[in-house]
């Protein structure tokens, strides 16, 4: 059999080419691990937590676990009150003086940063956390009215 000497150059080149590539290229080997290393593995460190009762979410005076509770003097006559969702609004009369409603809520909402007097009605702001407290007190014949308006302040 005769064989054309191109291909007889070419499938010696091929050949050549193939042994020469198997001769050098090197497998992928990874290096064993020395033995006499130690290896060090860091413990895996766990916390315990303590339970505990989870503490109430107080955001002010008045709201306290989502319920709104706005405070009344004793011996409150309540009229209207509307508190299941802000701005909530009470309104009641009083035989208690101006001077004792004002102690009164600056004992529950702290010192007033407001105050201000139109038309015979007192008007105090108060506010705590994210709400703003508003009390209205008013003269009606022998007694006081008294409004409470609580918001957010935005």
């Amino acid at each position: 059999m005769k064989v054309h000497p191109a291909v007889k150059q070419f499938t010696i080149t091929s050949f050549l080419a193939l042994s020469v590539t198997a001769c050098t290229s090197q497998p992928n080997v990874e290096k064993p691990i020395a033995v006499n290393k130690p290896v060090y593995v860091e413990p895996a460190v766990v916390q315990e937590k303590a339970y505990s009762e989870p503490e109430p979410e107080v955001i002010s005076a008045v709201i306290n676990n989502g319920i709104i509770d706005i405070p009344v003097l004793e011996n409150a006559q309540i009229f209207a009150e509307f508190s299941d969702t802000l701005p909530a609004v009470l309104n009641y009369f009083t035989t208690a003086a101006e001077p004792q409603v004002i102690d009164f809520y600056t004992q529950a909402f702290g010192e007033a940063y407001s105050q201000e007097r139109k038309h015979g009605r007192l008007t105090l702001k108060y506010m705590q956390a994210e709400e703003i407290m508003r009390v209205v007190i008013s003269q009606q014949d022998n007694k006081r009215q008294v409004d409470v308006i609580i918001d957010t302040k935005s």
